[in-house]
């Protein structure tokens, strides 16, 4: 019953999608839900491939690379993009840390989250416009969920910037042993949907979620939820940029 319970919470923070069938359990440690934050990207992952390879069919490439971002944002309720906007505010202008942490809990957009989400949606969307025919399926299956388990590893590795909020609740219970089994799930989808060049591409999202959180601890001494939603939807464009290359 664990597994469900962990399994279901995992979904429920990374989706918007229902899941009546598995009551939540308040006093289980929401941190062990991240074992399986890789699992929700393969979940994630074969809805957009699906959807990738319908959209491709009916659409011209660009049309359809639009739709496919849209749902790919929608099916996360946005929140990876809001983390990444809030992470813009806070940590690329000059400021003290405490004002960063203001910033990053304040609901409003700034200049630099606006251009930054919107330079990183343009980039995503012409990376996904360019991906080849051969990564259509594999690649949008395997993206997600390394981008979830560089999450993982970032939420056990480095410390909360606060003492209280959301990812205190959620680091709750967490430690190397969901970093294990996050990374034997990502590592098994990797290299079966895409051989070594799954393993490059865990590398790349290693290096990715390392350079920005070593960016956070510069500037605020720590993570926090929004540094989170920033490494997955960093990585997952750097990821789709890797497999664009010609």
């Amino acid at each position: 019953m664990g597994f469900w319970l962990d399994f279901a919470l995992a979904w429920r923070l990374l989706t918007i999608i229902p899941l009546p069938f598995i009551p939540a359990d308040p006093q289980r440690p929401a941190g062990l839900a991240a074992a399986y934050y890789p699992l929700i990207g393969l979940m994630l992952g074969l809805l957009l491939a699906g959807a990738g390879q319908l959209l491709f069919f009916l659409f011209p490439v660009g049309l359809a690379a639009a739709l496919l971002l849209a749902l790919w944002a929608g099916l996360t309720g946005l929140l990876h993009l809001d983390g990444f906007m809030d992470s813009c505010d806070g940590l690329l202008p000059p400021r003290d840390p405490a004002r960063r942490l203001e910033i990053m809990k304040d609901s409003r957009v700034g200049a630099f989250g606006a251009i930054g989400v919107g330079l990183l949606l343009l980039v995503k969307f012409n990376a996904l416009a360019a991906l080849p025919v051969d990564y259509r399926v594999t690649g949008l299956i395997v993206i997600p969920v390394l981008a979830r388990w560089a999450v993982t590893w970032a939420m056990v590795r480095y410390p909360l910037a606060r003492r209280e909020g959301t990812s205190v609740f959620f680091s709750a219970g967490l430690g190397w042993p969901q970093v294990i089994v996050a990374s034997a799930i990502a590592a098994a989808t990797a290299v079966a949907g895409l051989g070594w060049l799954g393993l490059l591409l865990g590398g790349i999202a290693w290096l990715v979620m390392t350079l920005i959180s070593a960016l956070a601890m510069a500037r605020i001494a720590g993570l926090t939820g929004d540094v989170y939603g920033a490494i997955c939807e960093t990585v997952e464009t750097a990821l789709l940029l890797a497999l664009a290359l010609r």
